[in-house]
């Protein structure tokens, strides 16, 4: 009963913390009207709030909140050494906010299945050693995907933006997309 008023309020936080029906683009965006709760820039939302999407991770959730991954040991059968350390089938459990817009709606970290492939991620990340979903590695623009570039650490990033014109996508908050972002209430 606690998770569905938990769900519930959070939906409504949603609801009332965004704007309603079709967008035009804020400034000089070069794009498409945005649909219900897109956005572009936080002035698109009611609440001056906007989200990015496209690399959002939603992890299966196994357990309660945790503040490390040693809080998930022993969840789903995992054994000793932490979460990202157990022997458990499948990949570890491990301590993970979840993106906003992954079921059911919360705000504290939760013990989760991590990543074990890359397959497991978003296709623009790759699953990092401590089996989360990260930034793909890189040694040239190449071996990044769409809307991103290899920026100065060797790792995949984001391309900056001023208008949709320069993505392949949107340009949510100055950073090439491939969705629309999403109002959401803080």
């Amino acid at each position: 009963m606690r998770l569905h008023r938990l769900m519930f309020g959070a939906v409504l936080g949603v609801s009332l913390g965004c704007g309603g029906g079709s967008v035009e683009p804020a400034g000089d965006s070069g794009g498409a009207p945005l649909g219900e709760f897109e956005c572009r820039v936080g002035a698109d939302c009611n609440n001056d709030t906007c989200n990015r999407v496209s690399d959002a991770v939603c992890y299966e959730i196994r357990g309660a909140y945790c503040g490390s991954d040693e809080d998930c040991a022993g969840i789903d059968g995992e054994s000793g050494g932490g979460g990202a350390g157990g022997g458990g089938a499948g990949p570890p459990i491990i301590c993970e906010l979840p993106h906003f817009t992954c079921p059911p709606l919360q705000r504290l970290s939760t013990c989760v299945r991590g990543c074990e492939t890359d397959a497991d991620c978003p296709s623009t990340l790759a699953c990092a050693p401590d089996h989360r979903c990260r930034a793909r590695s890189c040694a040239a623009e190449a071996d990044c995907p769409k809307n991103h570039v290899c920026d100065t650490t060797s790792a995949c990033a984001r391309t900056a933006c001023s208008s949709d014109a320069d993505c392949e996508g949107f340009c949510v908050l100055g950073r090439c997309e491939e969705k629309p972002g999403m109002c959401f209430l803080n």
